[in-house]
């Protein structure tokens, strides 16, 4: 690649990209289809949210980030009405990690509604850094982490106030400070991604059964590196109960829009429709969502190649296992690879498939490219509000 020699090999080349280039994402949303309202972004509808929040309410149920909205003035408070909305349910507040660090920022003065654009803009960035950080070890050029933020479903994340980017951040962070021997980290960022979206327990689960695994057989001892997977499990579980003490539900258990399958079968089922001549012709955003899938079934199959060509080690090996498992059992009742919102879910999949391939030996000329032009137009779609 040779364009990334005239670039600073350092990691705060992705990490300004990914800032600049979703800064400009968000600018352009906010006066296309926020008409300078950056409230907008939070898609509050009539069903769950009055206008006493001061948003811009449009007719029927919204959509999620409204509840994170609501999550961010007031993360702890059980009252049925904060901010104007109520939330639809307890599962919500199982998700707290993407509002608290709204509330977080919002102690400088921000609004709510401005806090959580400026969480996802500064986690993208991190994104970048890290991936910078990961392609250098790996002893790629550090304008190669690039790819590690600019996940295609992220700009759906950012123009709704969404939390894959945060979970996505707090999974890769997790799992490289666990490659990199710092457990305690490890542990205290895959809990936080535990509580920021439950689909972050299928890594952890996996991590979890291989480590027990080789301890039953003798392989090791219990140790401190044991808490990478205990604490988060640990911690889903406490905040489970918690929330249930104090909102009445437990999360887990107040049902929600998602399904789980017997894995590959929602992939099997969607994909003769993907391919379908006459899906693909109807809309033009038929085909940007076929291409999105079939470029991240492209990383996500790539990394699984690269695992046997090369030793990744512990634990990004089991953690891809269990990502991969993720992306199978998940689904929606729309059809997770048929609707182009829903490959956002699969944010943490494809941040531990781009790490893995980030350290291996294969070429990711390609497959960079594949991801930058989906991405770019799944942006400019959203920024102009198709």
């Amino acid at each position: 690649m040779t364009a990334t020699l005239r670039l600073p090999d350092r990691a705060w080349v992705p990490a300004g990209i990914a800032l600049v280039g979703w800064s400009l994402f968000v600018g352009v949303r906010w006066w296309r289809v926020g008409d300078g309202d950056i409230g907008a972004f939070v898609v509050a509808g009539s069903d769950w949210t009055d206008p006493s929040s001061g948003l811009p309410i449009v007719e029927g149920p919204g959509y999620d980030g409204q509840f994170f909205h609501r999550l961010a003035v007031a993360p702890f408070d059980p009252a049925e009405r904060v901010a104007g909305t109520v939330l639809d349910s307890t599962a919500r507040v199982g998700r707290i990690g993407y509002p608290v660090l709204a509330r977080a920022i919002g102690v400088t003065g921000l609004s709510a509604e401005w806090a959580l654009v400026v969480v996802n803009l500064i986690v993208v960035t991190a994104l970048g850094w890290l991936g910078g950080r990961i392609a250098r070890v790996g002893g790629r050029h550090a304008a190669w982490g690039l790819v590690l933020a600019i996940h295609v479903g992220f700009a759906f994340t950012m123009a709704r106030n969404l939390s894959e980017a945060v979970v996505a951040l707090a999974v890769a962070t997790g799992l490289w400070a666990a490659h990199t021997r710092r457990p305690l980290l490890a542990g205290a960022l895959l809990s936080w991604a535990v509580i920021t979206r439950e689909t972050a327990l299928a890594i952890v689960a996996v991590i979890a059964l291989t480590e027990l695994a080789r301890i039953v057989r003798g392989h090791r001892p219990i140790a401190l590196d044991d808490v990478v997977w205990f604490a988060p499990g640990a911690t889903f579980v406490v905040w489970q109960l918690a929330v249930g003490s104090r909102w009445g539900t437990i999360p887990v258990l107040a049902g929600g829009t998602g399904s789980l399958r017997p894995p590959g079968v929602a992939l099997v089922d969607q994909i003769p429709t993907l391919v379908d001549p006459s899906w693909l012709l109807d809309d033009p955003l038929h085909a940007l969502k076929a291409a999105q899938v079939l470029v991240l079934l492209v990383v996500v199959g790539s990394a699984l190649f690269a695992l046997r060509r090369t030793r990744v080690g512990s634990p990004l090996t089991p953690a891809l296992t269990g990502a991969v498992l993720g992306l199978l059992i998940v689904d929606v009742p729309e059809g997770i690879w048929l609707d182009r919102n829903d490959l956002r879910m699969f944010a943490d999949v494809y941040v531990v498939a781009t790490m893995v391939l980030l350290v291996s030996p294969a070429r990711l000329t390609l497959r960079a490219v594949g991801v930058g032009a989906c991405t770019a137009a799944a942006a400019v779609s959203f920024a102009v509000g198709l």
